[in-house]
């Protein structure tokens, strides 16, 4: 190590001379062999003594000084309870390799604390007994007068990475005023750094969400010291968007709250990408209608609730009448529009909380939820089948389709979802087999 980088004075015996068999320091039990303490003492840099467990058998004035506390009170602690975590795993992780490989290591450009102010090099070295037994580690440590000017400082990083991060970051102090916003946040949300400042961080939050939904969150930071979720909030032009969001709460060394980070990413594009992705996997394409396996869903479910309840539900299984051949004459963007017509009309001619679905090609179904009797499934049949003769206009061509109908009803013709749809399906057929344009009740 060239001691030039550290300035020019004197760093007393090094870690080799303490270390060599004349002069190894000796530790037997908790006892320290005097003349190797008063070396340590006399140093003008921090230097301490640890046994195998890596606690602190001694340490001296200047490494007390060093960490404000008094040397009496390092003793028996460890590096894990009195670094912060970003120091105390290189520590530990060095202390083993001197047990492990028996030789000395040397770790450079050291961050005692998040203040960044001073770097620290740290040389250390086995402790044998008088056998020759490794049984304690002798360390030293010296601050850098001269950093290494090529390499950014550890504050510069960390500066660099919140400037030209891709994520919104907001800091606010213990009283939720915004002290510092990056460039993110500025094209993110449209607000400026002159507008934000020293503001409530509800400027920037939305305020309009439940109060317990706020609640939540300051809970986990209480508790927790974090919070991490999804939500929606407006940008100053009051444009909504969806935002995924990490809050941290930051502590002082005593473990005081000082300050929140809030990092947040627009995922509006994300979310409308994966809502689409969900709906396409439980509806048709086409139509927006349900799917075989959401209608499946459904079903299921309603004959659940009938079955508690004591009452009735019921499914129409429908084939429209005439579409094939309006498909193969005019094609098949126009037979797209008469299912899609079709559709239309089937949902206005049923209660919102029934199910229209449908089932593929020009077959639909529709889930009757709580029907007050089978009259009432053949009453909307009807209705349905009425409804889809009156002419289509398309392309200015004037169309007219009709419909075959199969009614299944729920506890009489079925006792479960897929007996339900079954025989409603037959019950189609057999109105397709006695002329369509019509219905037909399971029997």
């Amino acid at each position: 190590m060239d001691n030039d980088q550290f300035g020019q004075q004197d760093l007393g015996p090094s870690l080799a001379q303490l270390n060599t068999p004349m002069r190894t320091p000796v530790v037997e039990g908790n006892q320290i062999a005097s003349q190797q303490l008063s070396i340590l003492s006399a140093l003008p840099h921090p230097a301490w003594i640890k046994n195998r467990r890596a606690e602190y058998l001694y340490v001296n004035d200047a490494y007390a000084e060093l960490l404000d506390m008094p040397a009496k009170d390092l003793k028996g602690k460890t590096d894990r309870q009195l670094f912060p975590k970003h120091l105390h795993a290189q520590l530990v992780d060095s202390d083993a390799q001197v047990f492990l490989s028996q030789t000395h290591v040397e770790l450079e450009g050291l961050h005692l604390n998040t203040s960044c102010q001073h770097s620290y090099w740290l040389s250390k070295a086995p402790l044998k007994d008088k056998h020759g037994k490794v049984n304690g580690i002798i360390g030293l440590m010296k601050r850098s007068i001269q950093p290494n000017t090529d390499q950014p400082s550890i504050c510069k990083l960390a500066e660099n990475a919140v400037q030209h991060s891709n994520e919104a970051i907001v800091i606010a102090d213990i009283d939720f005023n915004i002290t510092l916003v990056n460039p993110a946040f500025v094209r993110l949300t449209g607000f400026t750094e002159r507008e934000v400042i020293d503001q409530p961080a509800s400027v920037i939050n939305a305020t309009w969400l439940a109060p317990e939904f706020i609640e939540s969150i300051n809970s986990n930071l209480q508790y927790k010291g974090y919070w991490e979720g999804e939500t929606w909030s407006r940008k100053k032009d009051g444009q909504l968007f969806s935002e995924k969001i990490k809050i941290s709460v930051v502590l002082n060394k005593e473990g005081e709250r000082t300050h929140y980070i809030g990092q947040f990413l627009d995922n509006t594009e994300q979310k409308q990408t994966q809502e689409k992705l969900e709906f396409l996997a439980f509806h048709d394409p086409l139509t927006g209608l349900a799917n075989r396996a959401l209608f499946l869903d459904r079903v299921t479910c309603a004959v659940q609730h009938a079955q508690r309840n004591k009452t009735l539900c019921a499914v129409i299984y429908l084939d429209l009448n005439e579409f094939k051949p309006l498909n193969d004459k005019y094609g098949h963007p126009f037979g797209d529009k008469v299912l899609t017509i079709a559709s239309q009309r089937l949902n206005n001619a049923v209660r919102k909380v029934d199910t229209v679905s449908r089932q593929g090609g020009d077959e639909f179904a529709v889930l009757l939820e709580d029907t007050s009797s089978i009259e009432s499934a053949v009453l909307v049949s009807q209705k349905i089948i009425a409804s889809l003769r009156q002419p289509m206009q398309i392309d200015e061509v004037e169309v007219t389709i009709g419909a075959s109908a199969g009614i299944a009803v729920f506890p009489d013709h079925g006792k479960d979802s897929s007996k339900l749809i079954g025989n409603a399906d037959k019950a189609m057929y057999a109105a397709k087999f006695l002329g369509g344009n019509g219905y037909y009740l399971y029997k």
